[in-house]
Order: structure tokens, then sequence, then C-alpha cells
């Protein structure tokens, strides 16, 4: 019994060792940021761009940011498409909001359409990502008669129904901070929630991204302002490509199947078996499905 006590003693002084160490200590370092773009109210968005051909922006999710993306834009540039991606707002390197701003995924939608023109994009496509998709939706670039498609991936839609409490982040965060610890808690706790094998670097980086300053209270505030039934995608004339996973836990399948009901012509692509976590785990299918549905558009 004294054994089993003195145990618990020395894990309880480790863990309060470490959590003031992990408060002391400077966070891992995060990925180099690209490109800043400053919007016309002085937001800064930090973007990235490769390829050459048809313009085509990636908007990450919840809560994500331009390290989602490195696969996907290499199988997309390979197909002959000049890809655009960038840190939303309140991520990796670009600006955060400020105290009682809107988290909304409207708000995140203006930004959108605002970078775009500041980048000078006459006719991009776009790629939503999860919360992403819900972003695309609300913008008013998916609506341009010269859009030439966008593409909703895993994306939230109005079917979708969010019950129970939102995810406070606070056992989270202290976990992430702690060293040594943090590393292993953080991939466990990715795999847990999405119940796929995700890339070593991609969750370190991860990590190093959600320990940024005010990268969680984003987190936290975009959960809060969810509201996937105030979408209106029914009112999006453009071609709509939907890839989803039949076995995603977090975006239920059935939402994807909806929005391809409710969007007037839109293509539905299932992947068998497959989750969430899809530009990761499956970046040169969805490359693929995408070069595949431009080629029968240019057909039309």
């Amino acid at each position: 019994m004294k054994m089993v006590l003195k145990i618990i003693i020395a894990i309880i002084v480790l863990l309060v060792v470490l959590t003031v160490l992990g408060r002391i200590l400077p966070p891992p370092k995060p990925p180099a940021s690209g490109t800043i773009i400053t919007l016309p109210d002085g937001t800064k968005i930090n973007t990235f761009t490769k390829g050459a051909g048809q313009d085509i922006v990636l908007v990450h999710g919840l809560p994500g940011s331009a390290n989602d993306w490195p696969e996907l834009v290499d199988a997309l540039a390979a197909k002959g498409f000049r890809v655009t991606w960038y840190d939303r707002v309140g991520y990796g390197h670009s600006s955060r909001r400020e105290t009682g701003a809107a988290f909304t995924m409207q708000a995140n939608a203006d930004e959108l359409d605002a970078l775009i023109a500041v980048l000078g994009l006459k006719s991009p496509a776009l790629v939503g990502w999860s919360f992403g998709g819900g972003v695309v939706q609300s913008s008013k670039t998916a609506r341009k008669a010269e859009t030439p498609f966008i593409v909703l991936l895993a994306a939230v839609g109005p079917s979708m129904k969010i019950e129970g409490a939102r995810d406070g982040m606070k056992a989270a965060e202290w976990a992430m901070r702690l060293p040594l610890l943090g590393g292993l808690l953080t991939k466990l706790s990715i795999s847990a929630r999405f119940a796929e094998e995700m890339p070593p670097k991609w969750v370190a980086d991860q990590r190093s991204l959600l320990l940024m300053p005010g990268t969680l209270d984003t987190f936290r505030g975009e959960m809060n302002a969810l509201t996937p039934r105030d979408l209106s995608p029914g009112d999006i004339k453009t071609q709509t490509l939907v890839i989803h996973g039949t076995k995603d836990p977090l975006v239920p399948y059935k939402v994807g199947v909806n929005l391809s009901e409710v969007i007037e012509g839109a293509k539905l692509v299932p992947i068998d078996g497959i989750g969430h976590m899809l530009p990761l785990s499956h970046p040169k299918d969805i490359a693929e499905a995408i070069a595949e549905f431009t080629t029968i558009l240019s057909k039309k």
C-alpha cells in the first residue's frame, strides 16, 4: 500500500513539474511563414502559391492551417493547377481576431473574397475542407458566374447537427504543453478524435501551430459560433464537386449526400471506408477526382 502511494505521489509531482515547465519553456517552433498579404482592412494573411495553370484556392478547416495541404498541393500542381493556400485568420502566421469579433464562417468567407481580390485572381476555383467547406459555401466567389467550379471536401452543410458541449480544449491545451509527453499526447488525441493514422511530421507541426498565441482562442470561438444550419448552398449555381468519406466520424457522410442534393447539378464522389482527414490520407485520389471533374466540365 505504501509503495502504491509513493508511486501516485511521484506521478503527481512529475505532472506538476512538467506543467510548470510547459508554461516556462518556449513552445515548439511552428513551420515557416509564406508571403504575407494585407487586406484592405489591415488584416494580414499568410499565403503560399505553387504550380501553373488554372487557379485554385484551398480553404482549411477548424482548427487547421496552411500546413494541412502540402500533399494535395503537390498532387494538384502535377495535374496542371496553380494552387494558392493560406492560414485563415486566427491560425498559423495570419492575424488574430480582436476581442468581440465574429468567429463565423461568413467572416472567413468575406476574408477569402477579399484575399482573392487583393491577389488579383480573376476566376479561381475553390476547395473547402470541413469548416472551410462552409466558408466556401458562404463566399461570394462561389456564386460568381466566372468561377469555374467549387469542391466541398468532407464539408459541413446545413443538414449537420451538433450535439452536446462545444470543445473547450482546456485539457488538450494542458496536455500539448507538457515537455516530453506533449507530442505523444497530441498524437493520441488526434488518433482518438479521427480514428486515423496521421503523418508524424504533420502531428508535430499541428502541435506547434495550435500552441501559437491566440490559436486555441480562435478554435473555441469558431466552435461556439459554428451553425451549419445557417448555410444556404441551395442558391449556388456554380459547378460543384462533393467529395466525402463514407466513414467520416466528424462530418457524417449523409451531410455530403445532402449537399450534393441541394446544390443543383452537383456531383458526389464517395470515398469508401475513409474518414475525415482526406487531404492527408488520400491527396492523390482527391486531385484525380478534381482533374476528372474539370475534364468533364471542359467537354460540356
